[in-house]
């Protein structure tokens, strides 16, 4: 149990350098494929005599590639800040990367639940997809509304510790926004049952 709301430590991520390679070369590899394979039933189509068939391959092979061609230029125009690196201390989750304005999501940002739930930070899909369960906060949108909202991290890099991360995060949770009901799968999740039962006795 921490002394001090002051003593909460700061954890930053440890990026997966190895994996996060890896998996930049299969994607480029399978997108090398796809345009490789399209440019072939392109060429091909012009080697067979059935007109009707040679339009298929046609009408649906060039706007593919088009489509990604142009996806390919975009992505690589992008002017989208890339985050590289992310912290939780005492007063939230932050993204940061060079030269970047950083964002953060602190703990005084947070809402009740307003849609009549028992609990304010989630472990659920939304109702998307039984398999896909993500921690969940309620916060405002850039319209003002308190809307919930996934925990996602937007690193262009694989992350090590993103477990012990959000871990961490609830955790500042219990300390901070002590106000907040956290949902019992959430404590289970990061193993922080036994956390809460100790600030419930101070």
């Amino acid at each position: 149990m921490l002394k001090s709301k002051k003593n909460f430590p700061v954890l930053s991520s440890v990026t997966a350098k190895g994996l996060t390679i890896i998996l930049r070369i299969f994607l480029l590899s399978l997108f090398i494929l796809i345009l490789g394979t399209l440019a072939g039933m392109i060429i091909f189509s012009f080697w067979i005599k059935d007109i009707e068939t040679k339009l298929i391959i046609l009408v649906f092979s060039i706007p593919v590639l088009c489509f990604l061609i142009w996806m390919a230029i975009t992505e690589y125009h992008s002017k989208k800040p890339k985050y590289t690196q992310i912290q939780v201390d005492e007063k939230g989750l932050h993204h940061s990367g060079e030269n970047i304005q950083p964002i953060s999501l602190l703990y005084e940002s947070l809402f009740a639940n307003n849609e009549g739930g028992l609990y304010d930070v989630l472990w659920t899909d939304r109702g998307y997809s039984e398999g896909d369960l993500d921690l969940y906060i309620f916060t405002k949108n850039e319209s003002g509304i308190v809307k919930a909202m996934p925990v996602k991290f937007k690193t262009t890099s694989l992350i090590r510790n993103s477990n012990a991360l959000l871990a961490h995060f609830v955790k500042g949770i219990i300390y901070f926004r002590p106000d907040l009901k956290i949902d019992p799968e959430v404590l289970e999740r990061y193993h922080l049952s036994e956390l809460t039962k100790d600030k419930n006795m101070e």
